[in-house]
């Protein structure tokens, strides 16, 4: 159901391939160092474009560098995994419960209960791999085989400014005004320091009801996920609505010269 709707129902189902794993990486906010390896060693980005090239998958790379499937449809992607696996031999097994796991004699010993009334089915495989989401029941399986896990915080979010999009606010009456390329900003202090730290992110920004969406926002919100939730979600976004002109200090020089030059 998430690769469904992903994309906007299209999946962007991976990111232009024929940038560098590092140039890729550099997209993603936390885990570089434990996708390193897997790209660079295992499969990358490449190999996973061959793969759905070889089954009749016809990707395109849309401006911002994310790829699609050419129908426009995540239905395309959900049937060629679906398709392979079961060619494979790979048993989709649903509406069944996790009930505890336990390793023991280098197997993995799994209960499950199908329906509420149902006995435990007992289980054992030589390997587990646990796609555990946001879910307190899968992080607790993960403490239980020993993994620690880091506090989960929001990410993927618009950013609120009431006070701006109210009556007299900078932002009201401009909701649902896009601009194609801004820079979006957020300082802040790092415990022990006196200089504060900076996430600085280029792309598409909308005005909403309630404040700031779009590509940059997002993309903010996801980069600065941690920093943002230890200040409560509370302080100052700063946006550059004319990157391409240089600094917010060079425009106003550029402005002040044009003025002195034609008082008029």
């Amino acid at each position: 159901s998430k690769v469904k709707v992903s994309g906007g129902g299209r999946c962007n189902v991976l990111h232009d391939t024929s940038k560098s794993v590092s140039d890729i990486l550099n997209g993603y906010p936390r885990g570089k160092k434990e996708l390193n390896g897997i790209m660079n060693k295992h499969f990358s980005p490449t190999q996973a474009h061959e793969w759905f090239t070889k089954r009749g998958v016809v990707l395109k790379t849309e401006k911002d560098g994310r790829m699609f499937p050419i129908t426009d449809d995540s239905q395309t992607i959900i049937d060629t995994i679906a398709d392979d696996a079961e060619r494979n031999g790979v048993i989709v097994r649903t509406r069944e419960k996790v009930m505890s796991i336990e390793k023991k004699d280098e197997k993995f010993i799994v209960q499950i209960k199908c329906s509420k009334d149902s006995e435990f089915m007992e289980e054992h495989f030589d390997c587990l791999i646990l796609a555990t989401g946001s879910s307190p029941v899968g992080h607790d399986f993960a403490k239980i085989l020993g993994h620690k896990i880091i506090s989960p915080v929001p990410s993927l979010f618009t950013l609120n400014a009431k006070l701006q999009v109210k009556e007299e606010g900078i932002f009201h009456g401009l909701s649902g005004l896009s601009v194609q390329n801004v820079n979006i900003s957020f300082k802040y202090t790092v415990p022990g320091k006196k200089k504060k730290k900076e996430i600085s992110l280029d792309g598409p920004l909308l005005i909403t009801h309630h404040g700031l969406s779009g590509p940059a926002a997002l993309r903010l919100s996801a980069f600065a996920a941690r920093e943002l939730n230890g200040i409560n979600y509370r302080g100052d976004v700063f946006v550059h609505w004319a990157p391409e002109f240089g600094s917010a200090e060079n425009i106003e020089k550029i402005l002040w010269k044009l003025t002195m030059s034609s008082p008029k």
